[in-house]
């Protein structure tokens, strides 16, 4: 289950393969693979220099993994929710980008889907205020949602590994709390959740395979 899932993320690792994907539904004329392709180049963009809070990897990478569990996994191809996941962190964490901004460059059905995961940061100056009112909007949220944001959840929770313990258990307890519910009853990545959080609490850390050194004849 989360070995497919990390070798679907593995064989798309950068831009050449990830539009290999793209192409698979939409020519690389189609206006939709263009939109596609300018989402992904803003994204790219935009947290050009940025980091994962552990500073493990850039934070690009991220979103292209997010992006591709919920076309390869999930079997997404709408280019709505394909591009909203490209975008789904740009208005939280990019100031020169608001949902005002994705709305006239990408229209209102992406940028509503954009609006909806992103945290109202804006109006609150507590963090964790911010949070609880955030998670309060799931219980109104369309299943569209929780395609992107679960599929969100679960990379994040395959990619704490070089976090503190501290926070791997305070994600653990979050995911439980505001996520599993949603997953289950929709349908969307429960036991994939299931099978990160259990193996983050049994501290089993996956092994990467080694490749065989090629030896010269």
């Amino acid at each position: 289950m989360l070995k497919k899932v990390r070798n679907i993320l593995s064989s798309a690792r950068n831009r050449e393969s990830f539009f290999l994907v793209i192409a698979s539904f939409f020519p690389a004329t189609d206006w939709r693979y263009k939109l596609i392709e300018k989402a992904y180049n803003d994204a790219k963009d935009a947290f050009r220099g940025k980091f994962r809070d552990d500073g493990s990897e850039r934070y690009f990478e991220h979103i292209r993994a997010v992006t591709l569990i919920l076309i390869l996994y999930l079997r997404v191809t709408d280019y709505k929710l394909i591009i909203a996941a490209l975008l789904h962190d740009i208005v939280e964490d990019i100031p020169s980008w608001t949902i005002a901004r994705v709305r006239e460059e990408y229209g209102e059905d992406i940028s509503a889907h954009v609006d909806a995961l992103t945290k109202p940061a804006h109006l609150f100056d507590d963090k964790k205020e911010c949070h609880e009112k955030y998670h309060q909007r799931f219980k109104n949220a369309k299943r569209v949602f929780f395609l992107i944001k679960l599929a969100d959840r679960l990379h994040n929770l395959l990619t704490l590994w070089s976090c503190s313990k501290e926070k791997r258990l305070r994600k653990i307890i979050e995911t439980e709390l505001y996520y599993l519910p949603y997953a289950e009853t929709h349908f969307i990545l429960y036991h994939e959740i299931l099978a990160a959080i259990d193996s983050l609490k049994e501290d089993k850390k996956p092994v990467k395979k080694k490749t065989a050194k090629k030896t010269k004849k």
